[in-house]
């Protein structure tokens, strides 16, 4: 007995210790999982970042919607010019009974009933515009806003997708700049590092090791503000894709990826297809569209009615011994006479509104133009900069190995091999800035000439 009840305690704890070991095993798995998780990182080049700009962007979204009010607004400017058709009916159960008296003057009166115990009427309408300058210019003006609709959308999106690149390049830009100032903390480290050792040899004095550690010092704030900066800008480019922030993306871009020419020329023709400047033009025809309504104020305005009407009557529901019927048709012809000088007034209006509109078109055509020249000159000038940086930090790189072996020989100071650490790191950073120019001007030159703004 005793060895039967031991054998089934030790199935029971058997059964118990797997239990615990597949729920460890769970737990363990569901901590992995979550710990995983926010590891994965999307990958983005420039290309599909912008993709992902035109497909999330709130913005854009909403411009999409008002695109989509416009059509339906153009829609219902159209059935102007459609027939409207209307019919309606109603019945009518009197439950007393209204009489008609006649006196003879002879003192006899007559009583004739008036009303029915049921009513029925019905009523079919037609109506047609035949000729209305205004309704006709209203449907082209929808049209035309509708168009205008569809070209702000347009510019939206091309002014998102250069304010887009422009911060994806801003990313990238600090977050090379990261990378430069921890390469000037990791040598003033360095620089730090091989004093000490000096000064254990009796070569340099505690002066030095304290200036040392205080140029270490001063590299830790600018590399630290440049990680905050960049966890910002991070941040803003998340938000404009409509991305989660605390999802983690990884930019594969680098400054250097654009080639370099000498010298870049634009074609102005191209400016002409702009969306602002379509836009403008769509402003002026409208304006032109207003003024023609007005100055058809005295048009005369036609309009064809066809109707079909049936009334019946009758005590017991049996209106064929009591109905008529009428079917006619009717032209309306209206004639403005006098409209106390506001159609006069309307008219000034419009044709200022017109002068405003072809006046803001050639002020937009000459901004985008000097925008176009300053945006060639930044191009040109980041090209000449990026080369003389380029052989500028050579030049740096040989000074810094000379003075990292001199100082080693107590020939330079400690001052003195901050200051060529210094020089050869802003030329990193002036580097850097140059290529930042190089792609900010390319994308403005791309987003006014209205060519791609994909990768560069």
């Amino acid at each position: 007995m005793l060895l039967k009840m031991g054998a089934t305690l030790h199935h029971e704890t058997t059964k118990q210790m797997k239990y615990l070991f597949r729920s460890l095993f769970f737990w363990i798995f569901c901590v992995i999982i979550g710990i995983r998780a926010p590891l994965y990182s999307q990958k983005l080049d420039l290309q599909s970042y912008i993709e992902l700009v035109k497909q999330n962007n709130i913005d854009l979204k909403q411009s999409g919607k008002q695109v989509l009010i416009a059509k339906e607004e153009t829609k219902m400017a159209k059935s102007a010019l459609l027939p409207n058709v209307g019919i309606n009916g109603f019945y009518q159960r009197d439950f007393n009974r209204n009489f008609l008296f006649i006196n003879d003057f002879d003192g006899s009166i007559t009583r004739l009933r008036t009303n029915f115990n049921n009513s029925v009427s019905a009523n079919a309408t037609l109506n047609q515009t035949l000729f209305d300058p205004a309704i006709f210019s209203a449907a082209k003006i929808a049209r035309l806003a509708e168009e205008i609709r569809g070209l702000h959308d347009e510019q939206l999106q091309d002014e998102l997708v250069a304010q887009a690149s422009t911060l994806y390049w801003q990313v990238i830009f600090t977050k090379a700049s990261v990378a430069v100032l921890d390469e000037n903390s990791s040598l003033a480290e360095a620089q730090l590092a091989q004093i000490k050792k000096l000064h254990t040899k009796g070569t340099v004095s505690d002066l030095q090791v304290q200036q040392a550690e205080v140029f270490h010092k001063k590299t830790l704030p600018p590399l630290k503000n440049a990680k905050n900066q960049f966890e910002k800008l991070l941040n803003d480019l998340k938000e404009l894709a409509n991305i989660p922030l605390e999802e983690r993306i990884i930019l594969t871009d680098n400054l250097e990826t654009m080639g370099l020419n000498n010298v870049i020329h634009t074609i102005e023709a191209n400016l002409e297809e702009r969306p602002q400047l379509k836009n403008l033009k769509k402003e002026v025809e409208i304006a032109d569209r207003h003024i023609n309504i007005n100055k058809k104020f005295w048009y005369p305005k036609l309009n064809l009615t066809a109707a079909y009407n049936y009334d019946a009557q009758a005590n017991d529901l049996n209106f064929r011994a009591n109905e008529n019927k009428l079917f006619l048709v009717q032209l309306g012809v209206s004639v403005p006479i006098f409209s106390g000088g506001s159609n006069r007034a309307k008219i000034a209006k419009a044709s200022i509104e017109r002068e405003t509109a072809a006046l803001k078109l050639v002020k937009t055509k000459q901004h985008l133009l000097n925008q176009l020249r300053t945006a060639e000159n930044n191009y040109n000038s980041a090209v000449t900069n990026i080369e003389t940086y380029l052989e500028t930090i050579v030049l740096n790189e040989s000074e810094l190995e000379i003075f990292k072996k001199q100082l080693s020989l107590g020939v330079v100071t400690t001052v003195e091999f901050k200051e060529s650490r210094l020089r050869f790191t802003q030329s990193k950073l002036e580097l850097l800035n140059a290529y930042l120019d190089l792609h900010i001007a390319q994308l403005q030159i791309s987003r006014i000439t209205g060519q791609s703004n994909g990768k560069q």
